[in-house]
């Protein structure tokens, strides 16, 4: 028998679902910093712009909690055995960088470059897919948040001509 199976000796199932355990932790520990910055966004009556953020924390804390329940009860797959670690380092720094542009450089210009090179990244090769989703999820969010919802999206110094409140 060999030490890699599962059937190893102090080979706990709680051993086996520690990535699938601290990935909904770590997203909740994000999501408590994510909240704490919707503090400073300006307060409305009616729908602010807080109020996409906060429903899309809700959503992420119920999915992080059931997830994290099934991790701990070593339900699901186990975790996989490691590998590319550079890969998901590069992944943390090109978020951080993303996170950036959007103050820097505006929400729109931002998220298409995040969205193409990101998709791409993940070894997508279809380029006139990757391009029609960037472009469709900017429309969509044009539309959608900015239009219809009225929320203020950092629009940056290339789009200000056009897009300024």
């Amino acid at each position: 028998m060999s030490a890699h199976t599962s059937d190893a000796p102090g080979d706990t199932a709680q051993r086996r679902f520690v990535g699938n355990l601290l990935i909904p932790i770590v997203l909740l520990a994000l999501i408590a910093v994510y909240f704490f910055e919707t503090l400073e966004y300006p307060a409305q009556e009616d729908v602010g712009p807080a109020a996409v953020p906060y429903l899309w924390m809700v959503f992420t804390i119920g999915f992080c909690v059931f997830l994290a329940i099934r991790a701990f009860r070593g339900k699901g797959k186990p975790d996989p055995v490691p590998g590319r670690i550079g890969f998901v380092a590069l992944s943390v720094v090109w978020l951080s960088l993303y996170l950036f542009a959007i103050q820097t450089v505006g929400y729109f210009v931002s998220t298409f470059v995040f969205l193409v090179v990101s998709t791409y990244a993940l070894t997508y090769r279809k380029l006139w897919v990757i391009f029609a989703l960037a472009t469709s999820w900017m429309v969509f969010s044009y539309f959608i948040f900015f239009k219809l919802l009225y929320i203020p999206l950092p629009i940056g110094p290339l789009l200000e001509p056009y897009l300024g409140y």
